[in-house]
């Protein structure tokens, strides 16, 4: 294998759910690394791999599927699967049906959630178990691996055992400059890792969508790209959006909605427990990637890492919620992921909560100084939910992890990848 290959734990839940599923689907943005799991996962365990990508194998999936898979040895493991369409997803329904409960037979890589696109007419639910690979963590880059989830609902105070380094300020935005997908942390040029970005954005663009759907108005669609790039962090609010582009609301939604089946971004709900107050129910929108997130902003290390830059504190947030969302599926406790804001204007940027009630709470800074103030919407939360309240943090860029009071920490960012 050529190129330098990062350890991924993704690959531990692959063959963990190749034990207990027929079929694993793999799920996530192009160049985030399916391709590059699936021939480490080939190399230890055997089996068929073939890449759609081959025009002559994609000819032989969309005429005769079930030739294709009758031929293979299996585990089967076939990326860029959403190109096979309808045919190839009922042959392995077929064939999975007549193995009966033989676990591990097909592992399905593809660069959209193809499952879900209405022209299919199988979605191969209570046979598929579906894992997202996200771009790299920061943890993964480092390699180091983490805790963070399990620690804040760990025993009390566990999260304030976390190590972190100091946070170098200009260090940190080109992190988030750069992103998590593989390729680009080879190109040591921030001009040709912007060529990057835009010929990837054109590949989202002109080949997966048009896998999933054409939309009507194709010239609209980059436009949108950076509206919604500069709306990283916000709640998804598609009047504006409808007013700049001159489109319907329902088209903005429909586009928006094509958007998040390529893994452009994702939303995270907003969370409504009883007893609170009167909550915002809006979801809020976050880029998947960092890297993709500062190019559509034009903004390079040096604007960012500026005192004042206006969208510093965004694209911090976004970044964050990223690592987070992507260290869930590690941890012990698998929590939800969710954001809170009510009538009152009391937010909060991330809530997790696990399947037993608990709850812990993270507010993002992008500020070397944390003081009370900070902490005071975690304080409401905390007095508000009393007992299920497990832990709340707030992520700065300081040097130190502080108590800040009963169940609440000050702690820098870094405490997300420096390891356990």
């Amino acid at each position: 294998m050529s190129g330098l290959v990062i350890a991924r734990q993704s690959l531990d839940l692959v063959t963990r759910a190749m034990d207990s599923f027929r079929v694993v689907v793999l799920n996530g943005p192009r160049q985030a690394g399916k391709s590059t799991l699936v021939e480490l996962l080939h190399e230890q365990i055997g089996g068929t791999r073939i890449t759609l990508d081959d025009r002559d194998v994609l000819r032989t999936a969309r005429t005769d599927p079930g030739g294709l898979v009758a031929e293979a040895t299996f585990p089967m493991m076939i990326d860029e699967v959403q190109r096979g369409g309808d045919p190839l997803v009922l042959a392995i329904k077929v064939d999975v049906d007549r193995h009966g409960f033989e676990n591990g037979r097909y592992v399905l890589a593809g660069s959209s959630r193809f499952l879900t696109i209405p022209s299919l007419s199988e979605s191969l639910a209570g046979r598929a178990r579906i894992i997202e690979l996200w771009p790299l963590t920061q943890a993964e880059i480092a390699p180091v691996r983490t805790s963070f989830i399990d620690a804040l609902f760990g025993e009390a105070n566990d999260a304030r055992s976390l190590p972190a380094e100091p946070v170098v300020r200009k260090a940190l935005f080109e992190r988030l400059a750069i992103g998590g997908f593989p390729a680009v942390r080879r190109i040591p040029s921030s001009r040709d890792r912007d060529d990057w970005f835009s010929d990837y954005l054109t590949t989202l663009l002109q080949r997966d969508l048009a896998q999933v759907r054409s939309p009507r108005r194709v010239v609209d669609l980059p436009r949108l790209l950076r509206l919604l790039a500069q709306r990283t962090a916000n709640e998804l609010v598609v009047a504006p959006l409808s007013s700049d582009l001159g489109l319907t609301a329902d088209t903005v939604k429909d586009y928006i909605g094509l958007f998040e089946s390529i893994f452009f971004h994702h939303t995270i709900p907003a969370w409504t427990p009883g007893g609170t107050g009167r909550v915002v129910h809006r979801p809020k929108l976050h880029v998947v990637d960092s890297g993709i997130a500062c190019h559509l902003h034009g903004l390079g290390v040096d604007q960012l890492a500026r005192a004042g830059n206006t969208a510093a504190g965004a694209l911090l947030e976004s970044f964050v919620v990223g690592e987070i969302q992507r260290h869930i599926p590690w941890s012990m406790e698998r929590p939800n992921l969710h954001h809170y804001r009510d009538k009152a204007q009391r937010e909060i940027d991330v809530v997790l909560e696990t399947r037993d009630g608990r709850v812990a709470a993270i507010e993002v800074k992008a500020a070397r100084d944390v003081d009370d103030d900070d902490f005071r919407h975690l304080r409401w939360f905390r007095d508000t939910l009393g007992e299920r309240f497990v832990s709340g943090v707030v992520l700065h860029l300081g040097e130190r992890t502080l108590p800040a009071g009963d169940r609440l920490t000050s702690m820098p960012v870094s405490a997300l990848w420096t390891g356990t």
